[in-house]
């Protein structure tokens, strides 16, 4: 005869029990079997439920007991008339009965039921069950925790017990574990072992012994623990004789609970198992604070995939401190490497993930073996962020792939050293700020052309084509003035034919890689650096004579300096401007020419000063006027040439000076003046007939200077 509950060892399973408690356990096994009767009123502390408990190859008896066992429940079952109950305890006031029940103990024979054999052992106790562990969450907590037994025996305080992993991940849990581990280890220190004919002693019931004979001696109430029944009837076969009933049974005392020792096996799971990475219907990435990640295992046929119906998962990594580390989450659909911590099937932790057909490889192998890949998927789209090691012998390349941005932040120097050519085409915009100073160094030459690019650069050449002979020409003559380089005068004829720093078909098709060239996440970046390099190489044959530097700006350019500003040529200089050219100086402006200067002007120059022009000429200063030459001077106007002088002001007087002889020429006529100042201010009046003979010759003989007329 077997109770029902022994149905539940024909039935083995692999499952995971998320955030339930024991007796939840018990209660959903005992539904599935279609038990239903069962008590959980001998429990004073109900367990806690556990976040994730596994049921691994075991059958749902042999799960569900050491779940009892761990919890420090025990069970037994009541009999009655046509059926029998599973009863759960883990107090001494769960037992049936009470301990007011006495039965006989006689050892000499009797015809009532009666004890007739009664054996009391004690055995040696520990005298501590302690434990450890530890829980990630609260890595500074020490989890240490110990429970002396009340048991008093002589040097056991000497002795311990002591279990790692206690698997107990809270201080509470620690001290209630080696609590009910201490409990059970004292089952054994005071037991009885009897033979009777009590046909009403069963499991868990209390009974106190006494004795007819001896009534003085006094014996504590024990409850039955274990007992085996045995009846023969003899009459069955024979027809004579008398039906015989016994039994054997194992007690402890009545105030002592019944906490189970864990003698049911703990599964472990040895070496890796594969699960899959569970999440929400579209969703990529699932995880909690700590990285930890959500799993679908094989053989967990119940599980629904949304990561719902399991618990979080930690994933290593290869490196990790206080907020810094390596963070790598994997994702919904990877297949996931699994241990087990301590082999312990309700401690998983990933350590790696395996490619397979559904996630394969990021390049096909073998014929991409010589690549170290980092590749990321950009969170619900098709982009990506990669960084590629190529170290194919001659070949070798880093490449790296941001999908958006790139940013990079150095709190000190960085250093950036480029063995051949460099190669850098940058969209949109770019902005440089220097804090404190720049230096930049060319070997050979350079080109600097602003308002477009590739083809668009060369086209900006097209509106100066008509002024590229007359600059070269221009260059030509000062440099042969200036008594320049002939090296240099070569730049002339260059730059007649506009090629000066300009991409030919081959350069701008490189560069053209380089910005928009075909999608590297089939070939790590490898076209790209092709295109790099041929832009690297166009550069290089832009000039044929090094220290150059040209620059075509396609619309404005604008120096706007704060303070000063030095500009040094060391043999010629040619500003040629096709239509308008303005200088503006605030204060003050001046020019120094070391032997000439010459300015030509096509058709008209106009010179503007506020308040005073001065002009000094070292020794001859010649002006040609091929038509007319007018000075307009609004209040004095002087020539001094040497002691001579000429003075016209505003009243209409005209003074000329001169210290020995003045000679006026006109038409055939002369006129001499001697030596002295003349003054000429004719009164003339319009119809009249002028001053008297008198007054003219009165004032003439009281100049200074005799006047002759001839």
């Amino acid at each position: 005869m077997r109770p029902r509950l022994w149905l539940m060892s024909q039935r083995s399973d692999c499952r995971i029990f998320l955030t339930q408690s024991t007796l939840e356990v018990l209660e959903t096994l005992c539904a599935e079997h279609r038990i239903r009767n069962y008590t959980l009123a001998g429990i004073t502390r109900p367990p806690p439920k556990r976040d994730y408990v596994v049921q691994w190859n075991e059958t749902d008896l042999a799960y569900l007991l050491r779940r009892l066992q761990e919890e420090g429940l025990f069970y037994w079952f009541r009999h009655e008339r046509g059926k029998h109950t599973l009863a759960v305890g883990d107090h001494p006031s769960a037992y049936d009965g009470s301990q007011d029940t006495r039965i006989r103990l006689a050892f000499g024979s009797s015809d009532a039921e009666h004890i007739h054999d009664w054996r009391r052992q004690l055995s040696f106790t520990p005298g501590k069950r302690s434990g450890n562990d530890y829980e990630f969450l609260t890595p500074n907590l020490d989890l240490a925790s110990d429970t002396p037994s009340i048991d008093r025996v002589p040097e056991n305080t000497a002795y311990e017990l002591y279990e790692y992993p206690a698997r107990a991940l809270t201080r509470e849990a620690g001290e209630r574990a080696t609590r009910l581990r201490m409990q059970a280890t004292e089952t054994g220190f005071d037991r009885v072992e009897g033979r009777s004919s009590v046909r009403t002693l069963a499991a868990g019931s209390r009974f106190t012994p006494y004795e007819v004979a001896h009534p003085r001696h006094v014996y504590p109430a024990q409850v039955v623990t274990q007992i085996l029944h045995r009846a023969e009837d003899p009459t069955y076969e024979s027809g004579a004789g008398t039906p015989h009933y016994e039994n054997a049974f194992t007690t402890l005392p009545a105030n002592r609970p019944a906490t189970p020792h864990r003698t049911v096996p703990r599964p472990r799971i040895d070496g890796l198992q594969i699960a899959l990475i569970a999440g929400p219907p579209g969703e990529e990435i699932h995880t909690d604070a700590f990285g930890r990640i959500k799993l679908q295992f094989p053989w967990d046929r119940r599980a629904r995939g949304d990561g719902t119906d399991t618990g979080w998962v930690r994933v290593t990594q290869s490196w990790g401190g206080r907020t810094w580390g390596h963070q790598v989450i994997p994702r919904v659909g990877m297949e996931a490497l699994v241990a087990y911590q301590e082999g312990d099937p309700d401690r998983p932790i990933v350590i790696g993930i395996a490619p397979n057909p559904n996630n394969p490889v990021p390049y096909d192998l073998p014929a991409h073996k010589t690549r170290m890949v980092m590749r990321s998927n950009s969170y619900k789209s098709k982009g990506f962020n990669e960084m590629t090691f190529e170290d194919a012998t001659g070949a070798e390349n880093m490449f790296f792939h941001a999908q958006k941005d790139h940013t990079t932040k150095i709190e000190n120097n960085q250093t950036h050293s480029v063995g051949a050519d460099h190669a850098n085409v940058v969209g949109r915009n770019q902005a440089l700020t220097v804090g404190v100073n720049q230096t930049q160094e060319i070997g050979g030459s350079l080109h600097l052309t602003v308002g477009g690019t590739g083809a668009g650069a060369a086209a900006l050449m097209g509106p100066l084509l008509g002024m590229a002979g007359q600059t070269a020409g221009l260059l030509g003559q000062a440099m042969d003035q200036g008594g320049g380089l002939a090296g240099l005068a070569a730049m002339a004829p260059q730059l007649a034919a506009s090629v000066i720093g300009m991409l030919g078909q081959d350069g701008q098709q490189a560069q053209q890689g380089v910005w928009n060239g075909p999608s590297p996440r089939s070939d790590a970046g490898v076209a790209l650096a092709a295109a790099g390099a041929g832009f690297g190489q166009a550069a290089g044959g832009l000039f044929s004579l090094p220290g150059m530097m040209n620059t075509l700006v396609g619309s404005l350019k604008t120096d706007s300096i704060g303070v000063a500003r030095v500009e040094q040529v060391g043999s010629a200089k040619v500003t040629h401007v096709g239509a308008a050219f303005a200088t503006q100086v605030g204060k003050a402006w001046s020019l120094s020419v070391g032997e000439s200067a010459k300015t030509q002007v096509g058709r008209t120059q106009q010179v503007l000063v506020g308040e005073a022009s001065e002009e000094q000429v070292g020794q001859t200063k010649m002006i040609d006027v091929g038509r007319m030459f007018e000075i307009q001077v609004g209040e004095r106007f002087a020539i001094t040439v040497g002691a001579c002088r000429f003075v016209m002001d505003k009243s209409g007087t005209v003074t000329i000076e001169a210290p020995k002889t003045t000679l006026v020429k006109g038409g055939g006529a002369v006129l001499t003046v001697g030596p002295g100042p003349v003054l000429y201010t004719p009164d003339l009046v319009k119809g009249g007939g002028g001053s008297s003979s008198g007054q003219c010759l009165r004032r003439m003989s009281q100049a200074g200077t005799p006047f002759v007329r001839s």
